[in-house]
Protein backbone atom coordinates (compact mmCIF):
# COMPACT_ATOMS: atom_id res chain seq x y z
CA UNK A 1 0.00 0.00 0.00
CA UNK A 2 1.38 3.37 -1.00
CA UNK A 3 1.99 6.16 1.51
CA UNK A 4 -0.95 8.13 0.04
CA UNK A 5 -3.24 5.11 0.33
CA UNK A 6 -2.21 4.59 3.96
CA UNK A 7 -3.03 8.21 4.75
CA UNK A 8 -6.44 7.85 3.14
CA UNK A 9 -7.16 4.69 5.14
CA UNK A 10 -6.18 6.37 8.41
CA UNK A 11 -8.34 9.37 7.62
CA UNK A 12 -11.29 7.11 6.93
CA UNK A 13 -10.72 5.28 10.23
CA UNK A 14 -10.57 8.55 12.16
CA UNK A 15 -13.78 9.66 10.48
CA UNK A 16 -15.49 6.44 11.56
CA UNK A 17 -14.35 6.90 15.16
CA UNK A 18 -15.64 10.48 15.18
CA UNK A 19 -18.97 9.35 13.75
CA UNK A 20 -19.25 6.61 16.37
CA UNK A 21 -18.48 9.08 19.17
CA UNK A 22 -21.07 11.49 17.86
CA UNK A 23 -23.66 8.73 17.76
CA UNK A 24 -22.80 7.72 21.31
CA UNK A 25 -23.18 11.31 22.47
CA UNK A 26 -26.51 11.57 20.71
CA UNK A 27 -27.72 8.33 22.28
CA UNK A 28 -26.70 9.57 25.74
CA UNK A 29 -28.63 12.79 25.19
CA UNK A 30 -31.67 10.83 24.10
CA UNK A 31 -31.33 8.84 27.31
CA UNK A 32 -31.38 12.05 29.35
CA UNK A 33 -34.50 13.16 27.49
CA UNK A 34 -36.19 9.87 28.24
CA UNK A 35 -35.24 10.15 31.90
CA UNK A 36 -36.66 13.68 32.04
CA UNK A 37 -39.85 12.45 30.39
CA UNK A 38 -40.05 9.62 32.92
CA UNK A 39 -39.68 12.05 35.82
CA UNK A 40 -42.40 14.26 34.37
CA UNK A 41 -44.74 11.30 33.92
CA UNK A 42 -43.98 10.09 37.45
CA UNK A 43 -44.81 13.50 38.91
CA UNK A 44 -48.03 13.54 36.89
CA UNK A 45 -48.89 10.10 38.21
CA UNK A 46 -48.23 11.21 41.79
CA UNK A 47 -50.44 14.24 41.21
CA UNK A 48 -53.22 12.14 39.68
CA UNK A 49 -53.13 9.79 42.66
CA UNK A 50 -52.93 12.58 45.23
CA UNK A 51 -49.55 11.40 46.50
CA UNK A 52 -48.62 14.53 48.41
CA UNK A 53 -47.61 12.46 51.43
CA UNK A 54 -44.30 13.60 52.90
CA UNK A 55 -45.90 15.95 55.47
CA UNK A 56 -49.14 15.94 57.44
CA UNK A 57 -50.62 18.74 59.55
CA UNK A 58 -53.89 18.52 61.46
CA UNK A 59 -55.22 21.38 63.55
CA UNK A 60 -58.26 20.79 65.73
CA UNK A 61 -60.03 24.05 66.44
CA UNK A 62 -63.56 25.45 66.75
CA UNK A 63 -65.27 22.11 66.06
CA UNK A 64 -63.33 21.82 62.81
CA UNK A 65 -60.36 19.88 61.53
CA UNK A 66 -57.90 21.73 59.31
CA UNK A 67 -55.79 19.24 57.37
CA UNK A 68 -52.78 20.13 55.23
CA UNK A 69 -50.18 18.02 53.47
CA UNK A 70 -47.39 20.48 52.78
CA UNK A 71 -45.22 22.76 54.90
CA UNK A 72 -45.77 25.80 52.69
CA UNK A 73 -49.52 25.62 53.18
CA UNK A 74 -49.07 25.17 56.92
CA UNK A 75 -46.92 28.29 57.17
CA UNK A 76 -49.60 30.25 55.30
CA UNK A 77 -52.13 28.93 57.82
CA UNK A 78 -49.93 30.09 60.70
CA UNK A 79 -49.57 33.55 59.21
CA UNK A 80 -53.19 34.09 58.15
CA UNK A 81 -55.37 31.51 59.90
CA UNK A 82 -56.72 30.63 56.46
CA UNK A 83 -56.35 27.93 53.82
CA UNK A 84 -56.49 29.59 50.38
CA UNK A 85 -57.57 26.46 48.46
CA UNK A 86 -59.54 23.73 50.17
CA UNK A 87 -62.37 21.23 50.14
CA UNK A 88 -64.84 21.14 53.04
CA UNK A 89 -66.54 17.91 54.18
CA UNK A 90 -69.12 17.81 56.95
CA UNK A 91 -69.39 15.46 59.93
CA UNK A 92 -66.25 13.48 59.19
CA UNK A 93 -64.29 13.98 62.42
CA UNK A 94 -64.42 11.58 65.38
CA UNK A 95 -66.88 13.91 67.14
CA UNK A 96 -68.78 14.98 64.06
CA UNK A 97 -66.41 17.84 63.19
CA UNK A 98 -66.26 19.21 59.69
CA UNK A 99 -62.95 18.83 57.89
CA UNK A 100 -61.26 21.40 55.71
CA UNK A 101 -58.71 19.73 53.44
CA UNK A 102 -56.06 21.99 51.92
CA UNK A 103 -55.23 21.78 48.23
CA UNK A 104 -52.08 22.83 46.41
CA UNK A 105 -52.53 24.79 43.19
CA UNK A 106 -51.77 21.68 41.14
CA UNK A 107 -54.25 19.63 43.14
CA UNK A 108 -56.90 22.30 42.66
CA UNK A 109 -56.35 22.16 38.89
CA UNK A 110 -56.48 18.37 38.91
CA UNK A 111 -59.79 18.45 40.78
CA UNK A 112 -61.28 20.51 37.94
CA UNK A 113 -60.46 17.84 35.36
CA UNK A 114 -60.35 14.48 37.17
CA UNK A 115 -63.66 13.08 38.41
CA UNK A 116 -63.48 12.01 42.04
CA UNK A 117 -60.02 13.47 42.52
CA UNK A 118 -58.80 13.97 46.09
CA UNK A 119 -55.77 15.93 47.21
CA UNK A 120 -52.99 14.64 49.42
CA UNK A 121 -54.45 16.05 52.65
CA UNK A 122 -57.81 14.35 52.16
CA UNK A 123 -56.25 11.08 51.02
CA UNK A 124 -54.01 10.99 54.09
CA UNK A 125 -56.83 11.81 56.49
CA UNK A 126 -59.13 9.19 54.98
CA UNK A 127 -56.40 6.55 54.99
CA UNK A 128 -56.36 6.12 51.22
CA UNK A 129 -52.59 6.60 51.26
CA UNK A 130 -49.91 6.56 53.96
CA UNK A 131 -47.12 8.96 54.74
CA UNK A 132 -43.77 8.21 53.14
CA UNK A 133 -41.61 5.68 55.00
CA UNK A 134 -38.49 7.87 55.20
CA UNK A 135 -38.34 11.60 55.96
CA UNK A 136 -41.96 11.90 57.09
CA UNK A 137 -43.03 14.80 59.32
CA UNK A 138 -46.41 14.88 61.02
CA UNK A 139 -48.03 17.31 63.44
CA UNK A 140 -51.37 17.30 65.22
CA UNK A 141 -52.40 20.31 67.29
CA UNK A 142 -55.19 19.39 69.70
CA UNK A 143 -57.86 21.57 71.26
CA UNK A 144 -55.81 22.64 74.30
CA UNK A 145 -53.06 24.00 72.03
CA UNK A 146 -50.58 21.16 72.56
CA UNK A 147 -48.63 19.78 69.61
CA UNK A 148 -47.99 16.10 68.94
CA UNK A 149 -45.07 15.67 66.54
CA UNK A 150 -44.31 12.47 64.59
CA UNK A 151 -41.57 11.10 62.38
CA UNK A 152 -43.54 8.10 61.12
CA UNK A 153 -47.00 7.50 59.76
CA UNK A 154 -47.79 4.44 61.90
CA UNK A 155 -47.43 6.41 65.15
CA UNK A 156 -49.55 9.28 63.84
CA UNK A 157 -52.23 6.92 62.59
CA UNK A 158 -52.28 5.16 65.96
CA UNK A 159 -52.65 8.49 67.76
CA UNK A 160 -55.56 9.50 65.58
CA UNK A 161 -57.33 6.24 66.44
CA UNK A 162 -56.62 6.20 70.18
CA UNK A 163 -56.30 9.89 70.99
CA UNK A 164 -53.31 9.24 73.22
CA UNK A 165 -49.54 9.15 72.74
CA UNK A 166 -46.42 9.68 74.81
CA UNK A 167 -42.89 10.85 74.21
CA UNK A 168 -40.35 13.49 75.09
CA UNK A 169 -42.23 16.60 76.19
CA UNK A 170 -41.05 20.20 76.03
CA UNK A 171 -42.74 23.55 76.57
CA UNK A 172 -41.08 25.32 73.67
CA UNK A 173 -43.96 25.60 71.23
CA UNK A 174 -45.50 28.90 70.12
CA UNK A 175 -46.47 30.95 73.18
CA UNK A 176 -44.96 28.29 75.42
CA UNK A 177 -47.25 25.52 74.17
CA UNK A 178 -46.48 21.93 75.07
CA UNK A 179 -44.79 19.84 72.36
CA UNK A 180 -44.79 16.05 72.56
CA UNK A 181 -42.30 14.26 70.30
CA UNK A 182 -44.11 10.96 70.09
CA UNK A 183 -42.04 7.85 70.76
CA UNK A 184 -38.86 9.76 71.66
CA UNK A 185 -37.13 9.36 75.03
CA UNK A 186 -35.07 12.53 74.52
CA UNK A 187 -35.43 15.55 72.27
CA UNK A 188 -35.02 14.40 68.66
CA UNK A 189 -32.78 17.11 67.22
CA UNK A 190 -33.80 16.84 63.58
CA UNK A 191 -37.52 16.70 64.33
CA UNK A 192 -37.27 19.53 66.87
CA UNK A 193 -35.35 21.67 64.37
CA UNK A 194 -38.03 21.18 61.73
CA UNK A 195 -40.77 22.04 64.22
CA UNK A 196 -38.89 25.17 65.26
CA UNK A 197 -38.30 26.16 61.63
CA UNK A 198 -42.00 25.91 60.84
CA UNK A 199 -42.87 28.15 63.79
CA UNK A 200 -40.03 30.63 63.41
CA UNK A 201 -41.19 33.97 64.72
CA UNK A 202 -44.25 32.51 66.44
Amino acid sequence: MSFTARLAAQAALLGLVALTSACATKDSWMGADKEKTYDTELNAKRLAEGLNNDDYFEIRKDNSLYVLADAKGYKIWLATGEIPLMVTKFRVGPNGEKAKYALTKNESKAMETIVGYKGGAQNLYEGNIQGISKGFFGLVQVEDGSYYVFDNWAALSGFRKSGTASGFTASNGPNGAKVIYVGASSEPKELAAKFAGLHDGK
